[in-house]
């Protein structure tokens, strides 16, 4: 079967697949969905319901970390979902530290990291074990996100670099031509339609490698919440492994439900603080400022741009980023909320 057949369901008896083949459950992967929620009850609810609707083509087993909400997102998983395995806990540690509790407790080949607001398309899960399958060298692959109204998210980039912030900070995309900003991943210019390799993947929807966890290890715990996804592809990169992009899988993605249920205002501060905190691990102080100077430049030209356009809603959002930029000394990314 290729990349964009359908699946076979993975519940009751053996089925039939398209070609007439009978398939038992035995035969099909084994995913373990790893889920991490924060006071996002009826999304969480939502989501489940549609990823086990779409859970055709493997054997899914899910994983519920509850980072101790307060709207009853737990009871209300375990109510819905009796073979859920759900951990309630009391004290919220982090996104990282909670994905790594579900990781601990996985023993699957392949672990999928699915964000309390996402849910897969029907066959999606098993378009992206396909992929995994067919390139031994993928640590993890990331599916297509896209909003609920079908709007393309762009959901994979480059690694953190000078020459990428200048280009973008400047608006010189035409600068350097369709076919180099398509392999730099730039905004407007790749438009998630053909398979490939990336540096690194939005973690809204993640397809991990068993193996791959072993050789690398989990999510890094210093970073509470944001920038985990990067950080764990750029280990990944050292290791010799690669992120791969398969366009066949549709994941549907709301978008920063717990980060604003966490963060309020502040999200978008706290996203920037562990963006320079990563970059500086791996950069000297003078091309950290440098990073965050041509950020911010670019932040504040975008926001001059919409402006004038008088287009609201991106002036708004652009102004968001000049003024985190600028708070930045007093950011964190442990939440008030937590």
């Amino acid at each position: 079967m290729g990349l964009g057949d359908t699946a076979v369901t993975s519940h009751g008896a053996p089925q039939l697949s398209p070609r007439g083949q009978q398939v038992s459950l035995e035969d099909l992967p084994r995913v373990d969905v790893g889920m991490v929620t924060f006071n996002t009850r009826e999304l969480t609810i939502a989501a489940l319901h549609r990823l086990m609707d779409a859970s055709d083509g493997c054997r899914l087993r899910l994983l519920v970390r509850d980072n101790a909400s307060s709207d009853g997102t737990a009871e209300a998983v375990a109510a819905q979902f009796p073979d859920a395995e759900v951990d309630a806990a009391s004290e919220n540690l982090g996104f990282a530290a909670g994905v790594n509790t579900l990781l601990a407790r996985s023993d699957a080949p392949w672990f999928l990291a699915l964000n309390s607001d996402a849910w897969p398309e029907p066959g999606a899960v098993r378009r992206l074990v396909r992929a995994a399958e067919a390139f031994p060298s993928a640590a993890a692959v990331a599916p297509r996100l896209e909003r609920p109204d079908g709007t393309l998210e762009h959901s994979t980039y480059p690694f953190p670099s000078l020459k990428v912030a200048a280009v973008t900070g400047a608006g010189l995309y035409h600068r350097v031509g369709r076919r180099r900003a398509q392999d730099l991943l730039l905004m407007g210019s790749w438009m998630h339609d053909h398979p490939r390799p990336v540096d690194w993947a939005v973690g809204a929807a993640l397809l991990l490698r068993r193996a791959a966890l072993e050789d690398i290890g989990g999510f890094d715990e210093e970073f509470f919440m944001y920038v985990e996804d990067l950080e764990w592809a750029w280990r990944a990169r050292q290791r010799g492994w690669e992120i791969r992009f398969e366009p066949s899988a549709v994941v549907r993605h709301v978008g920063n439900a717990s980060g604003e249920a966490a963060y309020g205002r502040r999200r978008t501060a706290t996203y920037l603080h562990n963006t320079y905190r990563f970059y500086g691990r791996h950069h000297r102080p003078i091309s950290t400022t440098a990073f965050r100077a041509l950020n911010l430049a670019g932040c504040a030209r975008l926001y001059l741009q919409f402006r004038l356009r008088r287009d609201r809603a991106q002036a708004a959002f652009w102004a968001d980023h000049v003024r985190a930029h600028l708070t930045l000394r007093a950011a964190s990314d442990r939440p008030s909320r937590a």
